[in-house]
């Protein structure tokens, strides 16, 4: 197959038939003109070229579009089509990553499912595929036997709360290990992955900004400069109150937020399986995500890139994967009150 300014041709003895055809068809439109010369050839030439068309639709019949396949992509409950290969449209996906409400039921069906070492944060219900959620934190499964076998990856919410998420890929990003005063750069990798599904390491994101100030700061024009490079589509709005945020989850999109650390309380007892409040000592300008708000409006829930230390920030949730950063729960009037400027970034995906 050739293409040619947006047809397709086949080679062989189709093309040969096409010139035979054009060939007999100027024939007989010659023969018409030479029978009813001048206006009076109009209507036999367009029953000649009506009852020709017929026999090329026939001959050459129009080809089927060329459409590419989709992976379905949640995004608080919306759909979004992102292009795949489709060779491999019958795989299995390797990993799964599933936010559940307590309370919350889900089919895991066709089984069978083993928690392994890590916690048992369902419940099976009598001898179905479906499972209740009954504790809060971070935990793996693994479902299915032999090929099909796949790890999900599950978070379930202390509190019912609306979350903006993926279920094909862990966007969380630490600013961990990836240089100086990268909050700003790992932000913006989780928004590009979260919004185009594209992995961009949180140090190419600080090379494509530099260094504007020199004590590794970067301003809201920075990162938008940086989600713009990577067509991510943003705007700019300004809040009035934390209800404005709250619209902005609502709508499907995640926030970029600047905040002082400090007028968030620490929490209180172990971060590993208490998920409300800061959960390091620092005091300073930071930038963190906010994809999510409990029903009951007391809280935001924040991607918080700093790591829970700086020594090795081993620390994790009850997975053994997921860094203490991620699925935070942060006071909404505090987190509100620690604005920096209401000017924040407001990230949608196609």
């Amino acid at each position: 197959m050739e293409h040619r300014g947006g047809a397709l041709y086949n080679h062989g003895g189709q093309v040969i038939l096409g010139i035979r055809v054009k060939r007999k068809l100027l024939s007989i439109l010659a023969s018409i003109l030479a029978v009813f010369p001048g206006r009076r050839a109009y209507l036999p030439m367009m029953a000649a070229t009506s009852v020709l068309g017929l026999v090329l639709f026939l001959i050459f019949p129009p080809a089927a579009p060329v459409t590419g396949g989709g992976a379905l992509l949640i995004h608080n409950a919306r759909a979004a089509h992102g292009p795949v290969n489709t060779a491999d449209r019958a795989k299995i996906p390797r990993n799964h990553y599933l936010t559940l409400n307590p309370g919350d039921t889900v089919d895991l069906s066709p089984g069978p499912v083993s928690f392994g070492k890590h916690p048992e944060l369902l419940s099976r219900l009598g001898m179905t595929s479906r499972y209740r959620a009954r504790v809060s934190g971070h935990t793996v499964l693994t479902i299915g036997k032999g090929r099909a076998r796949h790890q999900v990856y599950l978070f379930v919410s202390p509190l019912p709360s609306r979350q903006v998420s993926r279920d094909d890929v862990d966007w969380y990003k630490t600013q961990y290990g990836t240089g100086y005063a990268n909050c700003g750069p790992a932000v913006v990798s989780m928004a590009v992955l979260w919004a185009r599904g594209q992995d961009i390491p949180v140090q190419d994101i600080r090379e494509e900004i530099g260094y504007p100030y020199d004590d590794g700061a970067v301003s809201f024009d920075n990162l938008s400069a940086a989600l713009g490079l990577h067509k991510v589509p943003f705007t700019t709005p300004q809040l009035a109150g934390p209800a404005d945020l709250r619209g902005i989850v609502d709508r499907g999109h995640i926030a970029v937020v600047l905040i002082q650390t400090g007028d968030i309380d620490k929490v209180e007892g172990d971060p590993v399986t208490d998920l409300v409040g800061r959960y390091y000592d620092d005091d300073e300008g930071h930038y963190v995500l906010v994809k999510g708000y409990t029903l009951d409006r007391g809280y935001f829930v924040v991607y918080d890139p700093y790591p829970v230390d700086w020594e090795s920030n081993s620390l994790r949730y009850g997975d053994d994967v997921s860094m203490i950063g991620k699925n935070r729960y942060y006071p909404a009037e505090q987190l509100f009150s620690a604005l920096k400027t209401p000017v924040i970034l407001e990230v949608s995906s196609y």
